[in-house]
């Protein structure tokens, strides 16, 4: 059979990607559950044959590889909140069957089992771990001490509809991310959707600090009234309803660093809270080109298990 044209896979490519991108939501949102490839499948409306390899050939993965991965990732994230989790609580909130299992797909890797391995060691042994320096370095900051004008406010956030744009690998290449928000945003303007008044989020659904640069996704995604269906390259997603921290900031990239440094390393492990299993989100209170992504006007917010007494955001 001839070999498609790569203008043909592009085409192919824009075409499947939504589909794709609603079996990754469905694994993400179900990182502790074994999902079965057929169920995959018909969340992609693809057969399962033809799901798998539209899967590797859009995302650089098989399905398993995908899933181990977000999972092991998902524990080390565990691994480092404050006050420590053991590994047998963290391999069964990652949808582990055993502590056996879960340390075998650990050591095959990482290279050690979950008790010998070192955060730091890792960090610096990884293979993007020059490049990573320069856009992330959590693990070598000392946490910055906890002062009284961090505000934070616990709101709750209704459920909402969103038309989401990904960008893959922004950090290695920053253009993708300005393509993912301007594909969003010209189709909202072409819509005549507005994208002011905390519409706009955009968030890394990946730890650059723990997933190779390469794999990391950031979104944009716009808040709509109602199911719209968006052009390839943009998606239909839905966040759901839920408790956030919320921290209001106005500033430029040093500003908004120091306040997720803060939030991550001095706020949450001081205010008691778990994290729940959704990203973090920066909510757009003037969009970044209204700044010339040099001012940002943003809301940074962590998702959190439920509190009281909180408000409506």
């Amino acid at each position: 059979m001839e070999k498609p044209s790569i203008s043909q896979a592009v085409l192919d490519g824009e075409r499947y990607e939504a589909r794709v991108n609603r079996a990754i939501a469905l694994i993400d949102a179900h990182i502790d559950t074994e999902l079965d490839l057929e169920t995959l499948a018909d969340a992609a409306c693809l057969s399962a044959h033809h799901f798998h390899r539209v899967f590797k050939s859009l995302v650089g993965e098989t399905v398993h590889e995908f899933t181990t991965r977000l999972r092991l990732e998902r524990a080390l994230s565990l691994a480092r909140q404050n006050p420590p989790k053991s590994w047998k609580r963290i391999a069964a909130t990652c949808g582990y069957r055993s502590c056996a299992v879960f340390s075998r797909a650990f050591k095959r890797g990482y290279g050690v089992n979950p008790a010998k391995f070192d955060l730091d060691s890792y960090w610096h042994s990884r293979p993007d771990a020059a490049h990573a320096a320069s856009v992330s370095k959590y693990f070598l900051r000392t946490p910055p001490p906890a002062c009284e004008d961090f505000r934070v406010d616990l709101v709750h956030r209704p459920s909402a509809v969103q038309i989401g744009a990904r960008a893959w690998g922004a950090y290695l290449d920053p253009n993708a991310l300005l393509r993912a928000f301007e594909r969003l945003l010209n189709w909202a303007e072409q819509e005549g959707l507005p994208t002011d008044g905390g519409r706009l989020a955009g968030g890394s659904r990946d730890d650059p600090d723990i997933t190779p640069l390469s794999r990391c996704r950031y979104d944009f995604t716009l808040d709509v009234e109602f199911t719209l269906k968006p052009p390839p390259g943009l998606f239909v997603t839905r966040r759901e309803a839920g408790w956030w921290a919320v921290h209001a900031l106005d500033g430029d990239m040093s500003v908004v660093d120091r306040a997720w440094n803060m939030f991550f390393k001095s706020w949450l492990p001081a205010s008691g809270l778990d994290l729940r299993n959704a990203p973090a989100e920066e909510i757009y209170r003037q969009t970044p080109a209204q700044n010339g992504w040099e001012r940002f006007d943003l809301l940074c917010c962590v998702p959190v298990y439920p509190v009281y007494p909180a408000k409506e955001l």
